[in-house]
């Protein structure tokens, strides 16, 4: 038996006993458990709010500490984040709205996993060697995300650079050029770096080559890329309209990519039908039935109480793909409206960010913490143990969630990925409608900042200009 005092728990699903005043922190107990989950501070009206709703998600467990309390959270922002979520759905199916990745993408690609498949097999009839992935940003990063997490990075190698040693170690990594496939995403087919780097790997692997693939837009008048592969006989296939970037992790050049380093179509049945699942949840208006609300209601409360540097650590491999699509993810949506310090994966993180988030002066700071669980067993003793000990830690002194994945399942990875895409439009929402509310402006925008990323374009034009001179 063991007896912990710790930070509020939002959301738990345990059994405990030892109940004491609903205004003080309570001492619970649980047999048999030796790790922070065992006992958690919640006031009785928090677990009494959740009694009936513990199970939100089938394959995600998420936690909250030192934090305000469920109750408190719900009726605080229960109300606005409804008004979100109301608002999400109504623009939905609404053209120009860049949110064709909700429900519309995933149910096109189930329709379309033959035809998927049968791409990723014609790049396999000369011996099925190494994909080679060209493309920046969500191009790049939603594959490294969804490969890592399924286990099959080590069958991928990825170019973005543009200096010839970074294109010649490509080709290098590549293996057997005879087996190998090539990969280049692009909307436009006029980005830079893509660009740039395929008329490298061209040079060198020739015209004549029967492994490219390009991944753009449907129509060639709207795409550079789509016109060469059309005039050089390429293989090509779709970057939907209004799911691009950062939030094309169910698109072409991901799952494509999936096909062909090995995850079975039968699984890439379950990931899309999950995801669907998943977003409908997330849909949902109610605080209480809705994880993504609420995990944009805690984000909201950390950003609204002066936290402003926010941390994603992650325990375990498996994530490293994560780290970049998640920072992506929330910078380009979220912009200025706090400060996104970036995403780790730990144990390293432990030896080179600890010394600054423990410190005493680090008062602007909240964390999530993202795992996989797993059956506890001595196998996992030192795992188990830095994962706990570390949340103990900066629970004592942040605003800390935990999200674990019940397994690395297509349910569970699905459901993953779209709890990070809602959690990341609604928090963008929240705070933008509550900065609305203290300037006293009430204009919506046509389309959501959260989608878009204008100021890319910045940077753009400055290159070209200089390229151009």
């Amino acid at each position: 038996m063991i007896n912990k005092i710790l930070p509020y728990n939002l959301v738990q699903n345990k059994s405990y006993t030892g109940f004491k005043s609903a205004q003080q922190p309570v001492v619970l107990q649980k047999e048999q458990d030796n790790d922070i989950n065992a006992a958690v501070c919640v006031q009785i009206p928090t677990l009494i709010a959740y009694m009936n709703n513990i199970n939100f998600l089938q394959n995600i467990e998420i936690k909250y500490f030192n934090t305000l309390p469920a109750d408190k959270m719900q009726q605080k922002y229960a109300l606005l984040a409804a008004e979100q979520a109301k608002e999400l759905a109504g623009r939905e199916f609404e053209p120009n709205q860049e949110l064709s990745w909700i429900e519309e993408l995933p149910k096109t690609q189930l329709k379309r996993l033959d035809e998927i498949y049968a791409l990723a097999d014609t790049l396999k009839q000369n011996g099925g060697g190494k994909l080679g992935i060209i493309g920046i940003g969500g191009s790049r990063h939603t594959i490294e995300n969804m490969l890592s997490l399924f286990g099959l990075s080590d069958k991928a190698v990825f170019l973005s650079a543009v200096t010839p040693e970074d294109e010649e170690a490509f080709v290098k990594k590549l293996g057997d050029k005879n087996t190998a496939a090539i990969m280049v995403a692009s909307k436009s087919g006029t980005t830079l770096e893509p660009s740039t780097d395929f008329d490298y790997v061209r040079k060198v692997m020739g015209d004549s080559f029967t492994n490219y693939i390009c991944i753009t837009d449907k129509d060639e008048n709207k795409s550079k890329l789509r016109k060469l592969a059309n005039e050089k006989g390429y293989k090509c296939a779709i970057i939907h309209d209004g799911c691009g970037g950062r939030f094309g992790a169910f698109d072409d050049h991901t799952l494509i990519a999936l096909a062909y380093c090995g995850l079975p179509k039968n699984d890439m049945e379950r990931l899309l039908a999950a995801s669907l699942k998943a977003q409908k949840r997330f849909l949902n208006p109610d605080f209480k039935s809705n994880p993504a609300l609420q995990r944009a209601a805690f984000n909201s409360e950390c950003v609204k109480s002066g936290k402003q540097n926010q941390y994603d650590y992650y325990f375990g491999d498996r994530f490293e793909g994560t780290t970049l699509w998640n920072t992506q993810l929330k910078k380009e949506s979220h912009k200025s409206l706090y400060k996104v310090s970036g995403d780790l994966v730990g144990p390293a993180f432990l030896h080179n960010s600890t010394e600054s988030d423990l410190d005493e002066g680090n008062t602007t700071s909240f964390y999530t913490f993202n795992a996989i669980k797993n059956n506890g067993s001595e196998a996992y003793k030192s795992y188990n143990a830095l994962l706990n000990g570390s949340l103990k830690a900066y629970c004592q002194r942040h605003p800390v969630s935990l999200v674990q994945l019940k397994d690395l399942s297509p349910e569970s990875i699905a459901e993953f990925i779209e709890l990070k895409h809602f959690e990341t439009i609604y928090t963008g929402m929240m705070l933008r409608a509550m900065n609305n509310t203290q300037n006293n402006k009430a204009e919506k925008p046509e389309t959501l900042p959260e989608v878009l990323q204008p100021h890319v374009n910045i940077y753009k034009k400055e290159v070209n200009k200089i390229l151009n001179a």
